[in-house]
């Protein structure tokens, strides 16, 4: 499992990382599911028709407001990504439920982005950077270390 943080300014700023990150992966081998407390989609497709960006299989993504239903079925492949994005208490639930679901079916090939607004969350960030192994910024991800 890998656990990787964005800090964004804006929701295309936001969308921007995410496509690009998503652009570098072979997202046809991932089930990509979001749990967006606010949904981003008209950013996105902003974003790719703007820029023209070449991303495999973006329209099975889900980039709308996603509220958590924990009898919902979620496809389960070997390599899994989840987008989360909200509010701290959105996303303390969101990551409770994604675990629960890595542990019950005993996957390995996870990744878990969680995205903060800046200027909401600049206060957790020293607190949120302990807690992920990576950060992903637009030029690609760098692994977190010395963050006493």
């Amino acid at each position: 499992m890998e656990d990787l943080c964005i800090f964004y300014a804006s929701k295309y700023h936001l969308s921007l990382v995410l496509l690009e990150y998503l652009s570098k992966k072979n997202i046809k081998k991932y089930a990509v599911h979001t749990f967006l407390e606010n949904e981003i989609e008209d950013e996105v497709n902003v974003l790719l028709k703007k820029y023209k960006l070449k991303i495999e299989s973006t329209n099975t993504i889900n980039f709308k407001q996603t509220n958590i239903n924990i009898n919902a079925k979620i496809e389960i492949k070997a390599n899994m990504i989840f987008i989360i994005n909200g509010s701290i208490n959105y996303m303390k639930e969101v990551n409770e439920y994604v675990k629960r679901i890595i542990i019950d079916n005993n996957l390995k090939d996870v990744k878990i982005i969680n995205c903060f607004e800046f200027d909401k969350q600049m206060q957790y960030a020293k607190q949120i950077l302990k807690s992920n192994q990576k950060i992903l910024f637009t030029t690609g991800k760098k692994y977190l270390t010395n963050l006493s």
